[in-house]
């Protein structure tokens, strides 16, 4: 019976000795730094010979903290060599958990062989850490080498006008480019406004085009119409654009690419004097400056900027105010408080605007504001000014030249003139008044 119990323990202890290295083995690897390298990207993508590509490598830590730095080196080798330095990068100690967008990016920069041969071809990578080392080989990283027989490259893209209006058309010219030697054919472009969060549509015209062949080493461009939604809102859209065509080997290539479209209108805001009660010169008053927004786009960041003039002083304390967002069919406005000159003959205001339309492109603008001026007399014929003291000015310049006329007629002696006259009706008057 003993004999047959150890048996039955050294046949459990059998069956526990996997379990037990597969924890003790996670245990380890939970313990320690688990360096892991990646190709993330080659650009570009295929590579000719002769040419440079720049290889991005993602470079993670699923285990702990290491306690030494990590050492990123490239081996250099045929058909590869390195534009700058010897490939060793030291990237520091790496953080427990440094995976996806914590994890080290290490940049290189390599000449392809103008002799390479057409393949997917090996880097090799190593990584040191204190006195461990990780070597990528066996084809980890491939770099795709590959001759361009048939390449079609997009030389332009322009947008006439490169700003399109709410409801206003534009023609899109598209300019390609056979790089090979060989013929293409059957080009066909594409553009994709199904999305409906592009505000843009085909006008008069189908969103295809098509080029039936191309010789080598020749361009071509055509030509797209399209037109913005009358509501569409201001901003930047991106269209996709896809290209399709073959070679005269029948093999098939696609293109993608983007139309980049903005859409808004130039806009329009105008200052005004939207009110005043400064009329004559030599008078101080208050101005009130409007501005409005009579385009279809908002603004924002509206300021506004008081000009020197000879016209007037100011006697506000700033010449500067900050408007901030004028929306569209919308008006603000500052008052300020001035005087104007005496030798002025109108009132101008000069001033300056400065503000940002919805694509943040910016814009200034000058003007001039300008206002008529009038007398006390015009003021009081048009029912501005009280005639009171017109009235009576007139009515003791007619009281004197009476008074004059009948010391005249009464008094005066021959051989006095007006001045004298002047002089004997006023002791007249005043003198006798003491007298009395």
């Amino acid at each position: 019976m003993e004999f047959k119990n150890i048996i039955v323990l050294v046949s459990i202890l059998i069956l526990l000795l996997p379990l037990a290295t597969a924890g003790l083995q996670q245990t380890s690897e939970a313990s320690s730094p688990q360096i892991t390298a990646t190709l993330q990207s080659q650009t570009p993508d295929p590579i000719e010979p002769g040419q440079f590509v720049t290889v991005k490598f993602k470079i993670e830590n699923q285990g702990k903290e290491t306690t030494k730095d990590v050492v990123v080196k490239l081996i250099q080798k045929y058909p590869f060599s390195l534009v700058d330095g010897d490939g060793i990068k030291n990237i520091g100690k790496l953080r427990a958990g440094s995976t996806g967008a914590d994890a080290v990016i290490v940049t290189y920069k390599i000449k392809v062989d103008e002799n390479a041969v057409e393949s997917d071809t090996e880097l090799e990578l190593e990584i040191n850490m204190g006195e461990s080392k990780f070597s990528y080989t066996n084809e980890e990283f491939l770099i795709d080498i590959r001759t361009q027989d048939a390449v079609l490259d997009i030389t332009s893209i322009k947008s006439e006008p490169s700003q399109i209006a709410p409801g206003d058309m534009a023609d899109v010219h598209i300019t390609v480019k056979n790089l090979a030697d060989s013929l293409l054919k059957d080009i066909k472009f594409k553009l994709d406004f199904d999305d409906d969060d592009i505000p843009l549509a085909p006008y008069q015209s189908s969103s295809e085009r098509r080029i039936s062949q191309l010789k080598g080493d020749f361009q071509d461009s055509l030509t797209f119409s399209i037109i913005a939604a009358p509501d569409a809102t201001p901003g930047l859209y991106k269209v996709p654009i896809t290209i399709t065509y073959s070679d005269d080997r029948a093999n098939s290539f696609t293109i993608s690419d983007i139309l980049a479209v903005t859409v808004g209108d130039t806009p329009k805001v105008r200052p005004y004097v939207k009110k005043s009660n400064v009329m004559k010169k030599g008078t101080p008053g208050k101005l009130t400056l409007g501005l409005a927004n009579a385009g279809t786009n908002d603004v924002k960041f509206v300021e506004l900027f008081l000009l020197p003039s000879e016209d007037y002083e100011l006697i506000s304390t700033t010449d500067y105010f900050y408007i901030g967002d004028i929306d569209s069919d919308d008006t603000e406005s500052e008052e300020i408080d001035i005087y104007v000159s005496k030798k002025a003959d109108s009132l101008k205001v000069p001033v300056r605007l400065k503000y940002f339309d919805a694509n943040n492109k910016e814009f200034q603008q000058q003007f001039n504001l300008e206002m008529n001026l009038y007398s006390s007399f015009q003021l009081q014929r048009f029912g501005i000014e009280e005639p009171g003291n017109l009235i009576r000015n007139l009515f003791f310049i007619l009281l004197i030249v009476g008074a004059i006329y009948y010391y005249r007629t009464y008094y005066k002696k021959p051989e006095r003139n007006l001045s004298q006259d002047l002089k004997s009706l006023y002791r007249s008057v005043f003198h006798r008044k003491k007298r009395r």
